[in-house]
C-alpha cells in the first residue's frame, strides 16, 4: 500500500503517526474526478470524511469509491449521509419525483414510507436494471432500457432537485452499459462570451414527461409541444454556493424549453447550448467494476448511459441526498 501511494500520487491522512486506510488519487483516464479506496462506510472518521470532501472539491463533483465487494444497504445509506441528508428514492413518494394518479388515496409522507417498509421496500433505495431486486432473476423491461440513455441531471424537473446521486454497481455486463459524465463547471468556464450574453438571466423548463431512457413516466401524457410540457424552470447558469463556481444547468434536451422565447428560437438556443456543453474534452466515460460506488454532484455534472446488448444484465442500487434551492448566477 505504501508503494502504491508513492508511485500513483495517492494520499492518505496521517493520525498518530499511522496512515489512514482511505487513499485518494485522480480518477485514471478522466479530466476530472477522484478515486477513493480503503473507505469503510460504517466507521468513517472525521478525518476520512474531510478527505472525502476534499476529493469532491478536487474532483470537481465526481468521486469513485472502489470497494472490491458489494455493500450492504445500510453501508450505502451511511456513505450517502456523508454528502447530505438522505432523500427518498425517485418515484416512491408522491411529491418527490412521483405524481398523484386520478382517484389515488391521499396519504402523508409518513404513511407512504410506512407502507413501503411494510412490504419490504426501502424508501430510500432505487433499483435500476433488468434484474428483480429480491430474486436477482431477469425481469422484463422496456426495450429502450438497452439503448443509449440521454445526457441529463437527476430529477431536475422538480423545484428542488437532489444535490448528490450515488450509484452502486451490483451486476455489470462484460461490455456496454458504461456511464458518461460531463463537467458543467468546465463548460461554464469555456462558455463563449456571445452565448453567455444570450443566456444570462434566462431559464430552461426541465421536462418531467420522459425518463433518461426515453420511456414515458408513469401517469404522464405526451405534451403537444415542450411549451406545454410539465416541468420546472431553472436558471441556465447556476452557482455552487460553497465554491462559488458557475455551472451550466441544462437538465435534459428532450422537451426542454427556454421560457419566454418563441419555440423555434428556444430550439436553436438549446441546440447551441448542448453542442457546447457536451464537448468531448468536458466528458469522461466510466467503465464499471462490481462493488464500485460513483458519487456525482448534480449541480456540477451531467451524466448518461451507453447502450448494452439485449442479452446482457446490469443491476445498480441508487441513492440520493436532499436538494437545495438552485442559486442563479449573477447576470
Amino acid at each position: 500500500m505504501h508503494w502504491w501511494a508513492e508511485t500513483t500520487g495517492a494520499r492518505g491522512s496521517r493520525i498518530g503517526g499511522m496512515t489512514e486506510l482511505v487513499k485518494t488519487r485522480p480518477l485514471p483516464g478522466a479530466p476530472f474526478g477522484v478515486e477513493v479506496t480503503g473507505a469503510e462506510p460504517r466507521s468513517l472518521t472525521a478525518e476520512q470524511r474531510e478527505q472525502i470532501w476534499d476529493a469532491h472539491r478536487e474532483g470537481q463533483g465526481l468521486i469513485c469509491f472502489s470497494f472490491g465487494r458489494l455493500l450492504e444497504a445500510d453501508e450505502l445509506h451511511a456513505l450517502t449521509a456523508v454528502f447530505g441528508v438522505n432523500e427518498f428514492a425517485p418515484g416512491k413518494i408522491v411529491g418527490i419525483g412521483k405524481g398523484t394518479r386520478a382517484g389515488q388515496e391521499r396519504r402523508t409522507v409518513e404513511q407512504q414510507e410506512a407502507a413501503l417498509r411494510a412490504r419490504g421496500d426501502d424508501p430510500y433505495m432505487a433499483y435500476i436494471g433488468n434484474l428483480d431486486p429480491a430474486s436477482l432473476e431477469e425481469k422484463a423491461v422496456d426495450g429502450k432500457f438497452y439503448g443509449e440513455w440521454e445526457w441529463h441531471t437527476d430529477m431536475s424537473y422538480i423545484p428542488v432537485p437532489p444535490t448528490f446521486s450515488l450509484l452502486h454497481a451490483r451486476v455489470v455486463p462484460d461490455e456496454g452499459g458504461d456511464t458518461g459524465f460531463c463537467s458543467q463547471t468546465m463548460a461554464a468556464r469555456e462558455l463563449p462570451p456571445d452565448l453567455r450574453r444570450r443566456v444570462n438571466g434566462r431559464q430552461i423548463k426541465h421536462d418531467s414527461t420522459y425518463g433518461s431512457s426515453g420511456v414515458l413516466r408513469p401517469g404522464m401524457t405526451v405534451p403537444d409541444s415542450p411549451i406545454e410540457a410539465i416541468g420546472h424552470p431553472h436558471p441556465i447558469i447556476r452557482v455552487v454556493p460553497e465554491t462559488g463556481q458557475e455551472a451550466l444547468f441544462l437538465g435534459r434536451r428532450t422537451n426542454a424549453y427556454v421560457t419566454g422565447m418563441a419555440f423555434d428560437d428556444s430550439e436553436r438556443l438549446l441546440d447551441e447550448l448542448w453542442r457546447h456543453a457536451t464537448q468531448p474534452h468536458f466528458c469522461y466515460r466510466h467503465r464499471w467494476r462490481v462493488g464500485q460506488v460513483v458519487v456525482w454532484d448534480n449541480r456540477m455534472m451531467l451524466h448518461m448511459r451507453h447502450p448494452m446488448a439485449e442479452d446482457a444484465t446490469r443491476f445498480m442500487w441508487r441513492t440520493q441526498t436532499r436538494g437545495e434551492a438552485v442559486v442563479p448566477a449573477a447576470g
